[in-house]
């Protein structure tokens, strides 16, 4: 977990790919990390080759990307075939299996209401991410009042993030690292 400290000292946003477009983009930017949202197992040999042609990190948002099965088979081929780096999930038992397979794994939490921070610190608690990330970002410092005593993983804030002082404000707050699809905010 203090690998990914490391990683995102200098450059605390990730860069949230949406789309193919986006790639070219994201790679020459600072950022160190991609998280991809989009595509099919077909398209990650190229993600891969460009990803790793400039140094980034490469997490698969596991539920968006098609044609991987959501089950320890489908991160087992992931990581034999060497096609990411990490996963992002919502789903706890593919953390686990990411982790078995010596992929990172980020838990992707969702922070509606107290149900789902209770929901949410319980999940956790009992796998043990690298990292979780908070949705929407603007809640991540709440996450971090009510939890972060409990926690050994850093929080990555994500979703309704906009602008430069945003950033700073959560970077203030304790969190290591944004994900945002705001190109403009790739450049640190």
């Amino acid at each position: 977990m203090e690998h990914l400290k490391r990683y995102f000292k200098k450059h605390p946003v990730i860069a949230g790919l949406r789309n193919y477009e986006s790639l070219d983009r994201a790679v020459k930017s600072s950022v160190i990390a991609l998280f991809i949202l989009y595509g099919d197992i077909f398209a990650l040999p190229v993600i891969m080759e460009k990803a790793r042609e400039h140094d980034k990190l490469v997490f698969l948002h596991i539920d968006l990307v098609e044609g991987i099965g959501r089950d320890k088979q489908g991160i087992r081929y992931l990581a034999i075939n060497n096609l990411c780096d990490g996963i992002v999930t919502t789903k706890s038992n593919l953390v686990k299996a990411a982790r078995n397979e010596g992929l990172m794994a980020i838990q992707r939490l969702f922070l509606l209401d107290s149900a789902a921070l209770r929901t949410g610190e319980h999940i956790l608690e009992h796998n043990q991410p690298d990292a979780v990330e908070i949705l929407p970002g603007i809640a991540a410092p709440y996450f971090i009042d009510h939890i972060e005593h409990k926690l050994s993983c850093p929080i990555i804030a994500g979703g309704l993030i906009r602008r430069r002082e945003e950033v700073e404000d959560l970077l203030e707050k304790g969190i290591m690292a944004v994900s945002t699809s705001n190109q403009e905010l790739w450049e640190w």
